[in-house]
């Protein structure tokens, strides 16, 4: 039987992987946009909310935004 490290080594880098994290940072980004108060929130928010839009756009083209623009 397998650790949860061996288990969690072998999701590294699979689409699921990419999902989560992705949504992880589209949370975030909304969280701190809507429910924190503040310009540094604000500035978080934004943040955030590209990294997840950017990690939604590889996952969804399979490329990272760089390489569709330098090809």
């Amino acid at each position: 039987m397998p650790s949860i490290v061996d288990e969690l080594t072998d999701l590294r880098g699979t689409r699921p992987a990419q999902a989560i994290s992705a949504a992880m940072f589209l949370g975030l980004g909304l969280y701190n946009l809507f429910y924190k108060p503040g310009v540094l929130a604000l500035i978080w928010g934004i943040l955030f909310l590209a990294g997840g839009l950017l990690a939604v756009y590889k996952l969804v083209v399979g490329e990272s935004i760089v390489q569709s623009i330098s090809s």
